[in-house]
């Protein structure tokens, strides 16, 4: 079905902003981009969005969906410091879910990503008692959802070393049987150094398909930076590079712990530098240096499916002080998803209808100069008018085109049932 979006602002954050703007879409492809009245016309239905903002579909790169149905769950111990957090709460909880909830905890934490205009989402799974196809049924979820995504399971010593095994046969499983697809594909997902021996580090070098780019938690916690060091190596991306496993298209979440050489190997490599604020502010982590390194992205590391929101509390955690936010945003994700997804990320004809909405309608003079602005205390974080995937409506005026939000719901929560039963078992 054909349909256009009019009266609107549409840009794609940092090259092209369009006053009375139109994209129309057919067969979940912009295929034109221009004025309202050279677009508008009497037999394509027309969506009259009122001066609302137009945005590119919102890439989240590094999620926890398996968190999604932690809501209210108390931690089994103390949680005073990172190692303890991981330990009482989500090493706890990850222990906890089969593939059902694994299921209905992805299915749930999209649906909030839809509402707050993200498309395209990059989830590090750990399920450690049902590893063996989870990442199926994280798949079930999104195509359920109609939304982008790169999977991968974080592989860990901590459930063994035949575990480690299990893990890196389902990392590799899947991403075989996905290259190339238009709308899932896989990774190899890594926990942290501090929780993967050398031994298991050389089994996963020796193993992985020398294409396969990684996605891990790099220097989060200090805990994770003296272990690198004790093993003989300058910090944790000094160790991913010893044994061959960075390149330009490794998902390195947070470093915030890093050395001298890790910064130098950054540089040098280039590889996707995700930081993740709320996260970092939640456990006591730290930030990232971004006068190190300023070409990185952000992610929610489960704490919330809301990108936007995210480049909020970024914003305010710094004092007002970032640079290139609507690279941040915008451009450098655009990059990322093309990698994978090569006519996916942002707005332009031929390329798939990803589009979000706002709510929020500008009063005030906008521009590529102000937009951020516009962003940030204008849109507020706020859930959107209308979130699109690859053409389809999946959220408008506060409700779901293509779900049954009430029976989703009632599944969710049986699966929440069940989960939380065997938390506290």
């Amino acid at each position: 079905m054909a349909y256009i979006l009019g009266n609107a602002v549409i840009t794609d954050g940092f090259s092209t902003l369009i006053e009375n703007g139109a994209l129309e879409i057919s067969e979940g492809k912009i295929i034109r981009m221009g004025k309202t009245e050279e677009l508008k016309k009497e037999d394509v239905r027309f969506y009259d969005l009122k001066g609302r903002l137009i945005l590119p579909g919102l890439l989240n790169p590094h999620h926890h969906l398996y968190s999604a149905l932690a809501t209210g769950l108390a931690p089994v111990g103390p949680t005073e410091n990172f190692q303890q957090i991981l330990e009482n709460l989500w090493w706890h909880l990850d222990q906890s879910l089969d593939k059902k909830t694994s299921h209905y905890s992805a299915l749930h934490g999209l649906l909030q990503s839809i509402k707050f205009g993200v498309t395209t989402v990059f989830d590090h799974h750990a399920s450690m008692n049902a590893v063996r196809k989870s990442l199926d049924f994280l798949e079930f979820a999104f195509l359920e959802a109609n939304l982008k995504g790169l999977l991968c399971y974080e592989i860990s010593n901590r459930m063994g070393k035949e575990a480690v095994k299990e893990h890196l046969e389902e990392n590799i499983r899947f991403y075989e049987d996905h290259k190339g697809n238009p709308q899932i594909q896989g990774l190899l997902g890594l926990h942290a150094n501090f929780t993967l021996s050398d031994e298991s580090m050389t089994y996963i070098a020796d193993n992985k398909p020398p294409d396969m780019p990684i996605h891990i938690h790099c220097g989060e916690d200090r805990s994770d930076f003296d272990f690198c060091v004790k093993q003989g190596t300058a910090g944790p991306v000094d160790r991913l590079q010893k044994y061959g496993l960075l390149d330009r298209n490794s998902l390195l979440a947070h470093c915030i712990h890093l050395s001298k050489k890790d910064y130098e190997w950054i540089e040098k490599i280039n590889p996707i530098v995700i930081s993740n604020p709320e996260s970092n502010a939640n456990n006591n982590v730290g930030m990232m240096n971004t006068d190190r390194i300023s070409n990185y992205i952000l992610g929610t590391d489960g704490m919330t499916g809301n990108v936007l929101g995210t480049l909020r509390s970024h914003f305010l955690l710094r004092n007002g002080k970032i640079d290139e936010p609507l690279k941040i945003l915008f451009q450098r994700p655009a990059d990322v998803i093309q990698r994978f997804f090569p006519h996916a990320g942002t707005l332009k004809e031929g390329f798939d209808a990803d589009v979000a909405v706002t709510n929020y309608i500008p009063v005030t003079p906008i521009s590529l100069e102000n937009l951020f602005y516009h962003l940030i205390f204008g849109v507020q974080g706020q859930e959107m008018h209308m979130t699109i995937a690859n053409g389809t409506i999946l959220w408008e005026k506060g409700e779901f085109k293509t779900f049954d939000e009430g029976k989703i719901r009632h599944d969710v929560k049986e699966a929440v049932q069940k989960l939380h039963k065997v938390y506290h078992e």
